[in-house]
């Protein structure tokens, strides 16, 4: 497994950016189950081959509270395709197509959850990787930001195994499907939005590489006051 440096950097970027602790301790009480391996934004090179397409791979997590059964939320990034895997203990063997990038996650059985994490599964199936959906930074997706508020700034993290980002769309507002906000966006963060108090927003991004690849994150959300 080749990690990358980008959890550095991201702390880095965090640190500097000035993200609010109430915002970071939000997202930390939500998570409660750790992922192990694969490791995020990782080139995963350890799995069993299986055949020319495929590999075995064992996925691991810990919890302390042993919310079992567990549910793998495992997707296919480049068929949008998710397979629910069940697991009684904290590890289990999937099969994955080889040369193609993966999100996952885990979940217990009582409101227990993890973190999303991203890899790309070594192999011949690509010569090319799409990025990784982006994640939000800040503010995180169901955070409550301060009613006197009139501005917010949004900030997210995507990562390409190929590392040929060139730029973002940003899309917002106040349906849960919004609109078309910014195009080709080459900083992953936009300033000085407009927002009022009582309201609540929505915005996602799309990622574009090099050659015209492109992922789609979920649809992030919070509310002012």
């Amino acid at each position: 497994m080749k990690k990358s440096g980008f959890l550095v950097f991201l702390l880095l970027m965090i640190q500097s950016c000035g993200v609010d602790s109430d915002v970071l301790e939000y997202a930390k009480d939500q998570i409660n189950i750790a992922l192990v391996f694969p490791e995020d934004d990782s080139e995963c090179t350890e799995g069993i081959i299986v055949s020319a397409t495929q590999s075995e791979l064992i996925f691991e997590w810990s919890d302390e509270n042993n919310n079992s059964p567990y549910i793998v939320h495992l997707t296919n990034l480049l068929s949008s395709q998710t397979d629910l895997i069940e697991s009684n203990d904290t590890n289990v063997a999937i099969i994955l197509d080889r040369g193609v990038a993966y999100s996952w996650y885990v979940t217990g059985k009582i409101n227990s959850s993890s973190e999303i994490w991203n890899f790309y599964n070594e192999g011949p199936g690509l010569e090319s990787t799409i990025p990784y959906p982006a994640t939000a930074i800040s503010p995180v997706s169901g955070a409550s930001i301060s009613q006197t508020s009139t501005t917010v700034n949004l900030i997210w993290k995507s990562e390409d195994p190929d590392d040929d980002i060139i730029s973002y769309d940003l899309y917002f507002g106040e349906a849960k499907d919004p609109q078309l906000y910014g195009t080709n966006i080459t900083e992953t963060r936009v300033n000085d939005i407009p927002v009022e108090a009582g309201k609540i927003y929505y915005w996602k991004i799309i990622t574009k590489d090099s050659i015209g690849n492109e992922s789609t994150s979920e649809v992030f959300t919070f509310s002012v006051g």
